[in-house]
């Protein structure tokens, strides 16, 4: 069976990797790291796609000394990632949570990739020794906000 991850077919089926919706998550993840009153040295993203998420990050001035990695298993888009990577923003193609990968961080940002993971459970063990801390966004088709506004996703 096909990865379509890997085989190019997520691509072909987003265009973009939802790079649109990027900025909007960096906000957010900038409004928790600043709540929590967290400092970080560095910040890595698993399944970073193409790289929007952290190039946002990158440019805020909370986090103007910190290191940012992002990882993800699809050549094509680490392809994507390399044209925005700069001296403190670096992509990988490579597996963040293979038991070969020793490094830790202290933030993983792990954004819009539950939907992806069949064993999201086995999932979570791994992500545990990765970082000190962790942010999550796991999109929901629907949600009490979208219920509250009437404001549902069309399909």
């Amino acid at each position: 069976m096909s990865n379509i991850y890997t085989s190019g077919k997520y691509l072909e089926t987003t265009q973009t990797w939802h790079a649109e919706d990027s900025p909007w998550k960096a906000e957010q993840i900038l409004r928790i790291i600043g709540d929590s009153k967290i400092h970080p040295d560095n910040i890595a993203e698993l399944g970073c796609g193409g790289g929007v998420i952290l190039e946002e990050l990158s440019k805020k001035e909370y986090l103007r000394n910190v290191q940012f990695k992002g990882y993800d298993i699809s050549p094509q888009a680490i392809e994507l990632c390399k044209k925005i990577e700069r001296e403190r923003v670096s992509f990988f193609c490579q597996d963040l949570l293979s038991d070969n990968d020793s490094d830790h961080f202290d933030i993983l940002l792990v954004i819009d990739v539950f939907e992806h993971i069949r064993d999201y459970m086995g999932f979570l063990e791994k992500c545990r020794n990765k970082a000190e801390y962790k942010i999550y966004h796991i999109p929901l088709d629907i949600h009490v906000s979208s219920v509250l506004r009437n404001a549902f996703i069309g399909g």
